[in-house]
């Protein structure tokens, strides 16, 4: 199964999920779903919630037999919310369906209406020269990941025109966040810096598609941000998300994350952490 055939796969779930019908689709005998980390069975949770789904940008990988995607889902006719998407495949069935399905819609570090008009640099093809291979994608990503837990931004190589995005809305070199209860303007590195007082934990790190041709590396984790005392914002909990990272020259060029935030060291719903490249 090519990518293609993988993301077309990915479009007939989003469908079936909006027309309430699972049994249009071909499910593993131990297929597992869950919505923000919450074990769903087949047939309740978004296929009983009418869902519609916008700006879905999907992202392959034949080698584990996984395909996610980024975008937004209007649940009941209600307003539209940051969505992401994984699914896997076993023997031309479907596996696995993993979603994170945000309530953070708008505001200083969200906004739903940027994901309906995808970003075109993600689709676009890294030249043989810039690219870099499945481990170092991975290695790149996961050095983002543990920037955050060490809270050093020194630890990811991040490109000087990289920016990052937070549930749609651009949270680098923008005013917005000087206007919220950061007050600061931060880079992707500052970013990164600024959480050692919530002493972050990033854990239950996955890898389910590394694109070498267009150097995007898609990865699921689950950080523990504990409570800062006399903080304006005293956020605190798990942070369950999707990061999408394009990756060139061994560099991060632009970060997207996709996240919900859950009660503190909550799981991601017990998903096994697999092979190296995610291959079960």
């Amino acid at each position: 199964m090519d990518s293609s055939d993988l993301t077309g796969l990915l479009a007939d779930y989003l469908s079936a999920l909006s027309s309430g019908a699972p049994e249009a689709l071909g499910l593993h005998a131990d297929f597992r779903s869950t919505e923000n980390g919450a074990l769903v069975e087949i047939g309740h949770g978004l296929w009983r919630r009418a869902p519609q789904f916008g700006g879905i940008q999907s992202f392959a990988d034949p080698l584990t037999g996984q395909v996610v995607c980024m975008g937004v889902v209007t649940i009941e006719g209600g307003q539209p919310q940051p969505f992401a998407q994984r699914v896997r495949m076993r023997g031309g069935l479907i596996l696995e369906a993993e979603a994170i399905i945000s309530s953070d819609a708008h505001g200083h570090f969200a906004d739903a209406t940027h994901l309906l008009k995808p970003d075109i640099i993600y689709s676009a093809v890294v030249p043989a020269d810039r690219r870099v291979d499945r481990d170092g994608l991975r290695a790149v990503a996961d050095s983002y990941w543990e920037g955050l837990e060490q809270s050093d931004g020194l630890i990811p190589r991040f490109n000087y025109r990289c920016d990052k995005f937070d549930n749609g809305a651009k949270t680098t070199n923008t005013l917005r966040t000087l206007l919220s209860p950061d007050a600061k303007v931060h880079s992707c590195a500052s970013a990164l810096n600024d959480t050692r007082a919530a002493r972050p934990r990033a854990r239950e790190r996955r890898f389910p598609v590394l694109d070498t041709e267009l150097g995007v590396a898609a990865s699921f984790v689950v950080v523990d941000f504990h409570p800062i005392p006399n903080h304006p914002r005293p956020d605190a909990g798990a942070m369950y998300m999707m990061g999408v990272f394009k990756v060139v020259d061994s560099e991060i060029r632009i970060i997207d994350e996709i996240r919900e935030m859950l009660p503190l060291h909550a799981s991601s719903g017990g998903w096994q952490l697999e092979g190296e490249d995610g291959i079960g």
